[in-house]
């Protein structure tokens, strides 16, 4: 069994796929890697998922044989934070020990580099290549230094907000903390800040309260939603497992989908705060942002799926906003990876600048610049789907989708097939389960609906074909 990084590291079912020996082989890939590159240092940590913390200690141990000097998390980490201190610090790269929004049973190593952001595609095939090998970096005598990595960023992120606009706001805030790594972070910012905050499920659980999809979109959310509506907030917050992913709920309990909230953000930044410089976002994501930057006159660079294409564009400088549909955003200088809290942080500051809540907000952005819909559907790849997509789509240029007339096709990432009048559907697959995404976008919703029904019904047929 080959052990291959996806778009955000190596996942795998514990005990299956993901045990403490191919974990060794991982980390000696690693640590060859990084001897190679003439670095001697490293980050270490993890997030509350099982064997997590053990694995997170271990590896430590494990690389200070090796002659590294470790700054090791002395508890779970958010996977922002891990960055922040292998760019603080001029550190060699991280050792993240996360599976992110997967379920339960999943875990994973998510190897960043010494800038702090994804490893890309040559980077993780060179590390591919010498796990296969099986080789191990020369014995030496490194350090370990626990530390606790949350306290330098939360002053740090401090640069990215207007703390005065918190002032006597009376922001009430009810924040998910998904039994995951944001907990006693995201929430105690936000009380420094002078918010009221409630928090939900704060507490490690690496079963993350039953819930076998802990990503927090919108039925993720639901629960929170209830919750702002009974409580009276402003707002409600959700970070996934590691705290790279955001979900946001308005005043009125309704979900804002990141397609929605990336826009307002990035009209926030330039006209509030007065940013300039590049909007970057990704193939599957709203192109509502793509009006408001040519409306400022700002170029959008639009990049395939994951974070590692988004981070690269952020490394080049001048980046005012990076995001994508699956909940990642970073800005600026900050970290080129994915940061629900900052997400988070963000969204309350508007709420708190703007004295009324995103619902009321995103009613005046779409009054201005229209308003688009994107859905995304996940099919597992069982039956005759995953040929049918192959041969139909990838293998070939299609020129109709569930008797669509398509009129152009990109393949930036996927598919993407351009249908008359400027509706898209997009078709990629997942680069961390065998998943189908299905994305959809039109300026209505009713032809959203109706293109999303007849799409899955054509492939509901696939998957029921032996």
């Amino acid at each position: 069994m080959q052990i291959r990084f996806g778009t955000s590291g190596w996942r795998g079912i514990i005990a299956r796929e993901f045990t403490w020996d191919r974990v060794n082989r991982v980390v000696d890939a690693i640590g060859l890697q990084l001897r190679g590159e003439g670095r001697n240092s490293i980050v270490i940590g993890g997030d509350c998922r099982f064997l997590s913390p053990e694995l997170s200690e271990s590896t430590a141990d494990r690389m200070a044989g090796y002659g590294f000097d470790v700054l090791l998390s002395c508890g779970p980490c958010p996977t922002p934070v891990l960055s922040h201190a292998c760019r603080k610090g001029g550190h060699g790269g991280v050792i993240n020990f996360t599976a992110s929004h997967n379920p339960p049973l999943y875990n994973g190593i998510k190897f960043s580099p010494w800038h702090g952001g994804p490893a890309d595609s040559d980077l993780t095939a060179s590390i591919e290549k010498m796990i296969e090998a099986g080789g191990k970096p020369e014995r030496g005598s490194g350090s370990v230094v626990s530390k606790d990595l949350r306290n330098d960023y939360s002053r740090d992120i401090q640069k990215y907000l207007n703390p005065e606009v918190f002032t006597n706001s009376g922001l009430k805030v009810v924040y998910d903390a998904f039994s995951g790594a944001g907990s006693g972070l995201l929430d105690r910012i936000l009380v420094e800040l002078g918010a009221s905050i409630r928090v939900l499920n704060g507490t490690r659980d690496p079963l993350f309260a039953g819930r076998q999809h802990p990503e927090p979109g919108e039925s993720g959310t639901a629960d929170l939603a209830l919750e702002v509506i009974s409580s009276g907030a402003s707002l409600g917050v959700a970070t996934d497992g590691d705290a790279d992913r955001f979900g946001i709920i308005d005043e009125n309990g309704e979900f804002v989908s990141p397609h929605d909230f990336l826009p307002l953000l990035l009209n926030y930044l330039v006209e509030v705060k007065g940013y300039t410089g590049t909007v970057v976002r990704s193939i599957t994501t709203s192109s509502l942002i793509d009006r408001i930057a040519r409306d400022h006159g700002l170029e959008t660079v639009v990049t395939p799926v994951g974070f590692k294409y988004l981070g690269a564009e952020m490394l080049g400088g001048g980046v005012i906003l990076a995001g994508e549909e699956s909940g990642g955003l970073s800005i600026l200088d900050h970290v080129p990876e994915k940061d629900g809290i900052l997400a988070c942080l963000l969204a309350a500051e508007m709420v708190c600048a703007g004295g009324r809540g995103l619902a009321a907000q995103l009613d005046d952005l779409w009054k201005k610049y229209g308003r688009v819909y994107v859905s995304r559907v996940d099919l597992h790849l069982d039956g005759f789907l995953g040929e049918h997509i192959a041969e139909n789509y990838f293998g070939s240029d299609p020129s109709e989708i569930a008797g669509l007339t398509v009129d152009s096709v990109d393949r930036t990432d996927g598919v993407r097939m351009i249908l008359e009048g400027g509706d898209w559907v997009l078709i990629r697959l997942s680069g961390t389960e065998p998943l189908a995404r299905i994305y959809v976008q039109s300026d209505s919703s009713e032809r959203r609906d109706d293109i999303i029904e007849k799409v899955t019904s054509e492939f509901h047929s696939m998957k029921n074909t032996v």
